[in-house]
């Protein structure tokens, strides 16, 4: 079995988890073409270089937007998303993380899931970066996702809603919703945005230390920002060395 394994030393923010499936060996064809069947050809352009964090390489995928300021809700996003011609794979995942991240909000804001809607995130940015790291990731042939602890970050970030404090409240509720495991990685900044939050909670069966598997190939994936220690996502996908269990699923042996 194929796994893919999502080490955070900087968190996961959707862009980062884009790109590192592109470094992991995605071609973009496959991502635009995926851009293509959700309708969002002459609305989306992605680009990707690679680019140096703190000397390191990464690649770094940067999503192009004509629009301005259309709040999508939950409904219309999970149309286009069935309508993509997507892999099972892909398309179910992509659906739960847009779920968990539209019950994450309407807790927070005290709304039904349906009226949520999605603008924090920047509604397009979150489309691409999730259906693609979904597309990607089938694309790569993983059939199990885990996930590392997670570093909180700390200090504000400036929204629609005014400032508010990191984690911001959407993050909190996914966290909760999966008994995260969190930790300080001592950087005072946003490192988990919630949809790098909804995306690990939605797909990754398991959270901790690596599974025990074989590595085939690494998906260094940039932040964009530049941070104390290299702000890197790093995607290892490899198989399985106990062909039998799924991590997250404990069996007796």
């Amino acid at each position: 079995m194929r796994i893919a394994y999502f080490d955070c030393p900087t968190g996961i923010a959707g862009d980062m988890a884009i790109a590192a499936v592109v470094g992991a060996g995605v071609p973009l064809a496959v991502l635009e073409e995926t851009i293509a069947h959700l309708g969002l050809a002459t609305e989306v352009q992605l680009q990707v270089e690679t680019v140096r964090r703190q000397g390191q390489a990464a690649i770094a995928v940067t999503v192009q937007t004509r629009e301005q300021h259309h709040h999508r809700h939950l409904p219309e996003i999970e149309d286009r998303i069935r309508g993509a011609q997507l892999s099972e794979r892909a398309r179910d995942w992509s659906l739960a993380t847009f779920r968990a991240l539209a019950i994450a909000e309407g807790e927070v804001h005290g709304i039904p899931v349906e009226q949520v809607h999605f603008h924090e995130v920047g509604a397009l940015d979150a489309i691409v970066d999730v259906v693609g790291t979904c597309v990607g990731l089938d694309w790569l042939g993983v059939e199990a996702v885990c996930c590392s602890a997670l570093p909180v970050g700390a200090g504000y970030v400036h929204c629609d809603h005014g400032r508010l404090p990191v984690p911001v409240p959407a993050v909190l509720k996914l966290w909760e919703s999966r008994q995260v495991p969190l930790y300080d990685n001592g950087l005072a900044t946003e490192l988990v945005t919630p949809t790098g939050a909804a995306l690990m909670v939605a797909i990754a069966e398991d959270f901790g230390g690596p599974p025990p598997l074989t590595l085939e190939k690494i998906g260094l994936g940039a932040g964009h920002r530049d941070l104390p220690i290299p702000n890197i996502l790093r995607l290892w996908v490899g198989t399985t060395l106990q062909k039998k269990t799924v991590p997250g699923h404990h069996h007796a042996h």
